[in-house]
């Protein structure tokens, strides 16, 4: 790697220098000993990847048994620890795992195929607005990998109090949310009615589906929400909270749990 330096005199300095890269890799999911899905991650937590996203698709409950991932055999060696096979064929295992941002007709669509699968959050959660307005630079300051590479998203769960309960960072932001979700069904948080999910990144859709799917009450963006992960807020009852920074946030759903 080459740094650059502009001079004050619009000369540049070209410079040798070494630099900590975030990892990315592929992990392939083999269901049933056939292939079921590619996720590019930042490894690690791997298995909590795996459970929050199943869960999150609602393709496994929280109950299901997924309690190992195993290495099939015969793989080459550089390919250990980079695909795992489930054990089973979960409930709709042919389902696309493949999503992209929605609007209008079909991004409506997609909220309503969410009903039957998804509760409505029902929690009595209320935090003061100090609180909220600290979460990301708490969030920022357990970022051990990302203060080392700059290329990590990250994703925490706090409790009612503003104190780090959880906190996991990927390089795809969706999979730090896997990550923690699959951490809270594991440690049999779910559902996270009386936790606040902080995100470092924006808000979409996808991000809001998981957070509903785990029960979380209050999630928080560094970021902006899009009109779509407002829509899904407010039907499941959701608070929504985006561009935190500086002491300062909008509140686009359900107010009324920050005091």
């Amino acid at each position: 790697m080459e740094r650059v330096r502009l001079a004050e005199s619009g000369s540049t300095a070209r410079v040798g220098a070494s630099d900590t890269l975030v990892v990315e890799a592929a992990l392939e999911l083999r269901a049933g000993n056939k292939p079921f899905a590619v996720l590019m991650r930042t490894p690690g937590h791997d298995h909590e990847l795996v459970r929050g996203l199943l869960f999150a698709e609602g393709i496994i409950a929280r109950d299901d048994p997924l309690d190992s991932l195993t290495v099939p055999e015969g793989l080459p060696a550089e390919l250990r620890g980079h695909v795992v096979e489930l054990g089973v064929s979960p409930p709709g295992a042919a389902r696309s795992l493949l999503s992209s941002s929605s609007c209008g007709v079909c991004g409506k669509t997609a909220i309503a195929d969410l009903d039957g699968r998804l509760s409505v959050c029902h929690s009595g959660l209320q935090v003061c607005a100090e609180q909220i307005a600290v979460l990301p630079e708490r969030l920022r300051l357990a970022q051990t990998v990302f203060a080392a590479t700059g290329g990590l998203h990250a994703a925490g769960a706090f409790d009612a109090g503003g104190e780090l309960v959880a906190i996991r960072e990927d390089v795809g932001r969706h999979n730090a949310v896997d990550k923690l979700v699959g951490w809270a069904l594991l440690a049999g948080r779910v559902p996270c009615w009386q936790s606040i999910l902080c995100v470092s990144g924006r808000l979409g859709f996808e991000i809001v589906q998981k957070a509903v799917a785990a029960g979380f009450a209050i999630v928080v963006a560094v970021s902006a929400p899009s009109s779509l992960a407002v829509d899904l807020a407010e039907r499941y009852r959701i608070t929504l909270c985006g561009f935190t920074r500086s002491q300062r946030f909008n509140v686009y759903s359900h107010s009324s749990r920050i005091v």
